[in-house]
């Protein structure tokens, strides 16, 4: 149908019928798509379609909006040739589809500002809009829906399960995760792990959605980003987009899968290694709790992502075990503030902290742990290692980590079975590791033979 310069897209929220917002022209004589942003408190978006010539408003439907985000942001789009349009909801990346009716006059249309309610929820008048989505369905989702509580204990010992020799830090990062998903409104978590190569950093990133998935029953998203790859102008340009005419604009961020999943976690590796440019956009992004993109497109909100950053800058160790708690996130700011040159950028990170060089026995339980993984992906089963090999091994975990370990042990399995006809013969087979690092021997236990009866 055509429409007029009269006939307009008007919005109003949680059944407010005389604070309405007019926010397209249908004609597009001012643009077929308007950009809603920073949108608190508020449950329900009602569209209506209003001639101001007629002074009829008639009602579209409405939209649930998010309630676990702080500020809300639309984008609000109508299509004249459809007769109909959407409604994106930029923090979770919805798209709700809608409809405006071809014949109008037809329908029972109410005046402008009317104190008659303009949506009803039953009764409605055949023939006009429906509402985009069922209420009453939403209710009792959203009753199903319990938000749990996160114990430290708990997620401590989920971590534990993965990381071993680091009970001390493990416990204080399980006690600030746990205190900001408690929060009213949660707010981006950063935690800045400082250490040696190998010595559990890594492996919490890692370890920390499976088990905040499994304490909350929401699904998270991760991450994992070597911040030395991003030196480049272009590569920066991933993290907060890129302006207008220059290369990759309008193309996704790492932050995108923010939009549709907002449970994320983000494992920053090595920011020492990260540009000027890295450190003061990830600092205001940390800040103010949202990623505003140089592409001119919807910021977005990061209140729930945890930025799990790591750092193999020394740290004074002597000094930090002896230290109170506030005492050693000063040791880890200023170690970091000494590394990137930037103390004012260093400031800002309130969750700092160290891990300590793994007891003799823990780093023998990772370097059991990581043998036995790259095994199981080949179906074979560790029933035993020479322990002059494992003393090896530690030394190669030592120098290049859990990667220099996974190597050595690949390396062998391919030596073994990459020429073997008789492949078969190891899967889901007990087998020993002997030998030394340069050649390890992969033995398959022999099937345990049945036992003869005494005096036979």
């Amino acid at each position: 149908m055509r429409y007029s310069d009269k006939d307009c897209i008007v919005i109003g929220f949680d059944e407010d019928r005389v604070h309405l917002t007019s926010v397209i022209l249908m004609n597009g004589k001012s643009g077929l798509k308007k950009m809603l942003q920073g949108i608190r408190g508020k449950k329900e978006m009602e569209i209506y379609h209003v001639n101001f010539a007629d002074k009829t408003c008639i009602d579209v439907g409405c939209v649930s909006l998010p309630q676990d985000v702080p500020t809300v942001d639309l984008i609000i789009e109508f299509k004249p040739e459809e007769a109909g349009g959407s409604v994106t909801i930029c923090n979770t990346n919805q798209v709700w589809s809608y409809m405006v009716q071809e014949n109008p006059q037809e329908t029972e249309n109410r005046p402008v500002n009317s104190a008659e309610p303009l949506l009803q929820t039953q009764g409605t008048p055949a023939g006009s809009a429906k509402s985009i989505v069922d209420k009453d369905k939403v209710r009792e989702l959203e009753q199903k829906k319990q938000t749990k509580t996160v114990w430290p204990d708990e997620l401590a010992a989920e971590l534990k399960r993965d990381i071993y020799g680091q009970d001390e830090a493990i416990k204080k990062i399980s006690e600030l995760i746990s205190a900001n998903l408690r929060r009213k409104k949660p707010e981006v978590e950063v935690i800045v792990l400082f250490g040696p190569t190998g010595v559990g950093k890594t492996e919490v990133g890692k370890a920390l959605p499976g088990a905040l998935e499994k304490l909350t029953g929401q699904a998270y998203g991760f991450h994992q980003i070597a911040l030395n790859e991003f030196i480049g102008e272009h590569s920066v340009n991933r993290f907060f987009g890129s302006p207008p005419s220059y290369v990759g604009y309008k193309d996704p961020t790492v932050f995108e899968p923010v939009r549709s999943n907002p449970y994320q976690i983000f494992l920053l590796d090595e920011i020492e290694k990260a540009t000027d440019r890295i450190y003061t956009g990830l600092m205001e992004c940390f800040s103010s709790g949202v990623v505003h993109l140089a592409d001119n497109s919807p910021d977005i909100d990061l209140s729930h992502v945890i930025f799990v950053i790591t750092s193999n800058i020394p740290v004074d160790m002597k000094a930090y075990e002896e230290a109170s708690a506030f005492r050693k996130k000063e040791i880890c700011r200023n170690t970091l503030a000494k590394a990137c040159g930037h103390p004012e950028i260093a400031g800002k990170i309130t969750n700092c902290l160290a891990f300590r060089e793994l007891p003799v026995d823990a780093l023998t339980d990772i370097v059991s742990k990581f043998v036995v993984e790259e095994l199981q992906n080949y179906e074979m089963e560790l029933e035993h290692m020479d322990e002059e090999l494992m003393v090896q091994l530690k030394e190669q975990h030592s120098n290049y980590g859990a990667r220099g370990v996974r190597d050595a042990v690949r390396e062998a399995i391919t030596a073994a079975t990459v020429y073997d006809r008789n492949i078969g013969r190891y899967k889901g087979r007990r087998v020993t590791l002997s030998g030394d690092i340069e050649n390890i021997v992969i033995t398959i236990v022999p099937e345990e033979e049945t036992a003869l009866p005494a005096g036979a």
